[in-house]
């Protein structure tokens, strides 16, 4: 059973993303399988209509948008994580996203498909290693957000970071994911490739209850008559709660609106995703906006 307590991942707005191409190495990650151990569920009995072959591929970016990387600074430490990134030998997928065709809105789409990726914060330093490692588990899968871990510790153990230039460090984010068009990226930023699944079944993305969240309003923030919006990423997982792993804070400004969103999100169930007639776990972004009462 996933643990609730609600852990944060602290980035500032946008993540940086990036696409790839070529590969070192392909994995087929073949079919959904339950996460953590759980017996068969519902989306396993879900007959995939395709796979589809993409690169999964990295973008490195300073945390701080004002900072300019040195030259060759992601395309070097690309290469030192391929270098000590181990692919683990199964890899069980259970996070699905929409594909294409969707509605206007984006809520409900004419298939789905199955989701790889992790998102991994550390601080380069000038003596080559990395420091501050957090790998955010985006997608569900423990085994591959651990061989990220294990790449980035790594690098700090092997001091093989890229030179940061006249900086004594760079705070940075990194993105692993999936490039449909392999062809417009650099092959210097592919990790390996891989042959994801695809599902002709509707898929409907998962909603908030009718209720909402019931974040509170911080007192001491009332008082002041402060205002703020908080935006979170999270995994919506199959029985309609918060993935504490996935978590990420995407923007906000002051730290007790934030706490009193996790505080609300940790009793909040939502309304699952569904592929076909089966409950899913999905990946969604949204913005919690606090008003001074009136």
């Amino acid at each position: 059973m996933r643990l609730r307590h609600l852990h944060l991942i602290v980035a500032p707005l946008a993540f940086v993303a990036a696409c790839a191409t070529g590969s070192r190495s392909t994995a087929r990650v073949g079919s959904a399988r339950p996460a953590n151990g759980r017996t068969v569920g519902c989306l396993d009995t879900l007959q995939a209509a395709d796979t589809v072959s993409m690169v999964v591929k990295m973008s490195v970016a300073p945390l701080d948008p004002k900072v300019e990387l040195p030259k060759d600074f992601e395309s070097l430490f690309v290469q030192e994580f391929r270098s000590h990134f181990r692919m683990p030998a199964t890899l069980p997928l259970n996070v699905v996203k929409g594909a294409e065709p969707c509605d206007s809105l984006g809520s409900r789409c004419s298939g789905g498909i199955l989701s790889l990726g992790a998102l991994a914060y550390a601080t380069a330093r000038s003596d080559g290693k990395l420091s501050d490692i957090q790998v955010v588990d985006i997608a569900l899968t423990p085994l591959f957000a651990d061989s990220v871990n294990s790449a980035l510790r790594w690098m700090t153990r092997s001091q093989m970071g890229p030179p940061t230039g006249d900086k004594d460090s760079i705070p940075l984010v990194i993105q692993i994911g999936p490039e449909e068009a392999p062809d417009s990226v650099p092959a210097v930023r592919h990790v390996f490739s891989a042959k994801i699944p695809r599902y002709d079944w509707p898929f409907t993305y998962a909603a908030m209850p009718a209720a909402g969240v019931n974040a509170a309003y911080p007192f001491a923030a009332r008082l002041a008559n402060v205002e703020d919006s908080v935006t979170l990423a999270f995994t919506v997982d199959a029985d309609g709660a918060i993935a504490a792993e996935s978590i990420e804070l995407v923007s906000a400004n002051y730290r007790d609106f934030v706490t009193s969103v996790l505080d609300a999100l940790s009793r909040t169930r939502y309304h699952p995703a569904h592929l076909g007639d089966c409950a899913v776990a999905t990946r969604m972004k949204q913005r919690f906006l606090f008003k001074v009462p009136e």
